[in-house]
């Protein structure tokens, strides 16, 4: 038991670093994409949105772990800034969805994209036998979350 617990203090800190390093690679794709002019937390907001495609405020709030009264403020900006659409819910009128325009759409993918090509460009200087091994670690590690997470949320 006591190895568990120092193996899972080292894999989550291996994760909080890796996590550190993606924040550091999108913050600088965000800046080459300045035209966008959106900040690091609605980049937050829209690539949530984006995975999900359709979410309640709340269910944003709770997934990036920000006050509903903040949140709402963020997605109340989004939509006026173009970036998100609302929608009412057919049944109860006082429920609505957000999701992506096109515009929003835009800047995730635009993000996204020169993200990919400065990991590849970093990536691409190591051996095949080493990126199928990080791709399979990757595998491996979103696997076990998602069963892990998904587990959890069902108990």
């Amino acid at each position: 038991m006591k190895d568990n617990n120092h193996k899972v203090k080292s894999i989550l800190k291996q994760v909080m670093i890796f996590n550190d390093f993606y924040e550091e690679v999108i913050h600088s794709s965000i800046i080459k994409n300045q035209d966008t002019a959106v900040s690091k937390l609605e980049f937050k907001l829209l690539h949530t949105v984006y995975r999900h495609e359709r979410l309640m405020i709340s269910e944003v709030s709770e997934i990036l772990n920000i006050s509903l009264p903040n949140c709402s403020r963020y997605v109340k900006t989004a939509i006026e800034d173009g970036y998100l659409h609302k929608q009412i819910d057919l049944e109860d009128k006082r429920v609505y969805y957000i999701s992506l325009t096109e515009k929003g759409r835009n800047i995730v993918e635009s993000t996204l994209s020169s993200f990919s090509e400065e990991m590849s460009h970093q990536l691409l200087d190591l051996d095949f036998k080493t990126l199928e091994k990080l791709d399979q670690t990757f595998s491996n590690l979103n696997n076990i979350l998602s069963e892990t997470l998904l587990g959890n949320k069902h108990n």
